[in-house]
């Protein structure tokens, strides 16, 4: 393990982890998490940033700046921001949207969806889908120059709602990007256990906690919540990027085999010893570059970039 990648893991242990023995409290979380301020300022790339609101809730708009030989965004993303389901927002996570924004060329929609415990399944899948809903009909986007992506509760959330689109006959996107999603919320996978202590931000009692505040009267199997434990076929190409030592790596390995087994074109990998959803540290850890990087070439290949203008209204 490299120097950075050592004070990374040690930083993220003393952020999170140091925490973990207390009790899940979502008010103390939804305070600490995206602090400090100037950090998230930091790594935040330049972005052009409007707001969509309307009576069903708000819509973060990122536009990534004109290029000469691309005055105009080439792509559309639908952006899904992680965590646990009970915490954080389209503010925490812009640092992410906006860089895959800039590199992906892409006109991109971060949905504020409603949190857990206030508002439980199916109240953030229901957001997802309203903001796919209202780019199509409203921005009048087309499917196949549009690509989802979320990390962590955010990735399962993109997915729960691809299943979705599939049973009710909505379009779905070309290609779906996940960075180290949480796709069983029973916690059966063994990494769970195993990666217990390697872990560098969480550990098992976490994750029950925030899953059964999600759930709420739906059984943790129930495939709009767990999309792992759901029929996987006719999904576009997804990407599953986690790491080796995060409680999820198993969510992200049977989810590539199952999906795989369905017929969908699955690029998974996995990357040692870096804390979960490390793609916040493009401008710090090479793995994080790589990863990127790596997802910006599977968008290349599954999701044409668009002839014409890409207008948000």
């Amino acid at each position: 393990m490299h120097l950075r990648l050592r004070l990374v893991n040690l930083a993220a242990r003393w952020r999170f982890k140091r925490h973990a023995a207390r009790p899940l409290d979502v008010t103390w979380a939804r305070a600490r998490l995206g602090q400090p301020l100037w950090t998230r300022r930091l790594i935040t790339p330049p972005i052009e940033r409007s707001v969509l609101r309307d009576a069903h809730g708000v819509v973060d708009l990122l536009r990534p700046p004109a290029r000469a030989e691309a005055p105009h965004p080439e792509r559309a993303l639908l952006y899904v921001h992680g965590g646990g389901y009970f915490a954080c927002s389209t503010d925490t996570h812009r640092p992410l949207a906006a860089r895959l924004a800039r590199e992906w060329r892409a006109l991109t929609f971060v949905p504020e969806y409603r949190l857990a415990p206030e508002h439980p399944f199916p109240a953030a899948r229901d957001d997802v889908l309203r903001t796919w809903r209202r780019m199509l009909d409203q921005h009048a986007l087309r499917p196949e120059h549009t690509v989802w992506a979320g990390d962590s509760a955010g990735g399962g959330l993109a997915l729960s709602a691809a299943l979705a689109c599939r049973d009710e006959g909505l379009p779905m996107p070309a290609a779906i990007v996940t960075f180290s999603p949480w796709l069983d919320l029973t916690g059966s996978g063994a990494s769970v256990a195993e990666n217990a202590e390697r872990c560098a931000m969480f550990v098992p009692a976490q994750l029950a906690a925030a899953a059964q505040l999600y759930a709420g009267a739906r059984p943790l199997t129930d495939p709009g919540v767990s999309p792992l434990f759901g029929a996987l076929d006719a999904l576009p190409p997804v990407c599953v990027h986690a790491s080796e030592s995060e409680l999820l790596r198993d969510d992200a390995v049977r989810f590539a085999a199952a999906a795989t087994a369905a017929g969908v074109t699955v690029e998974a990998r996995l990357w040692p010893d870096v804390p979960h959803v490390w793609q916040f540290l493009a401008g710090v850890l090479p793995e994080a570059r790589a990863s990127l990087d790596a997802a910006r070439a599977f968008v290349e290949r599954h999701v044409p970039p668009a002839r014409d203008d890409l207008r948000a209204t």
